[in-house]
């Protein structure tokens, strides 16, 4: 039974005194919303599931989707954003999965129940959501972070290239689900909106740190900085 999973990045946000946690969609963001709603009310590409982080910038881009097509999202606590609690912890065991437990052990997680932060809480979530919809199409609006531990989780060997990505707001990022086994089909996909409201917006400065401890590639970690030249 294969299941098409789409995450939607909430749209563009603003901060209130500094505050991302509570941060409401911007007219920018409603607009994205908006045309992703457009998108999913065609037939062809219509949703059987919808699915929400509580976060106020997610519910706000999924009541607009929602409105579109005519559902209700269901709110799921555990794929909303990276938690500054957590933060510490996933920097030091993602730091050590260059290591050959750490990564044999991510090897065998794939698509089933995981003990890594972030990533556990969002794939226990994901499998219950694919359970529910055999053989459909269900979207989950959620955040950058959350899309980099999906993938990290369905694809570990890239594990580091995800981390480094963050996704535009109302992106759409795409998998084949069968079993414990997923295709990608598309990441960061925006064609749904107009490029003029196209943004990439950074994540939470949790997030941040998060993508910054992971270089560009992973053979970088045991590259020494260059020697400066003595004269």
């Amino acid at each position: 039974m294969t299941t098409e999973l789409i995450l939607i990045r909430h749209g563009n946000a603003v901060r209130v005194n500094g505050d991302y946690f509570h941060a409401p969609l911007t007219s920018l963001g409603q607009e994205q919303a908006a045309q992703t709603g457009q998108y999913f009310g065609a037939p062809e590409n219509h949703l059987d599931g919808f699915y929400s982080s509580p976060l106020r910038r997610t519910q706000e881009t999924a009541k607009i989707i929602g409105a579109k097509i005519g559902l209700d999202p269901e709110l799921r606590p555990g794929v909303q954003e990276v938690m500054f609690f957590e933060a510490p912890a996933l920097v030091i065991l993602e730091i050590l999965s260059i290591f050959d437990p750490f990564e044999d052990y991510l090897d065998t997680r794939v698509g089933i129940p995981i003990r890594w932060p972030i990533v556990g809480r969002v794939s226990e979530v994901l499998l219950d959501i694919l359970a529910k919809h055999p053989n459909q199409r269900v979207a989950v609006v959620t955040h950058a972070g959350v899309i980099s531990a999906a993938l990290s989780w369905y694809l570990p060997e890239k594990r580091w290239r995800w981390w480094r990505t963050t996704v535009s707001n109302c992106s759409l990022t795409r998998f084949k689900v069968e079993g414990n086994r997923a295709e990608l089909l598309s990441v960061n996909d925006v064609k749904h909106l107009n490029p003029v409201i196209v943004t990439t917006q950074p994540p939470t400065v949790t997030v941040e740190v998060a993508k910054e401890v992971h270089p560009t590639e992973k053979a970088l970690v045991f590259e020494k900085p260059p020697e400066t030249d003595k004269k």
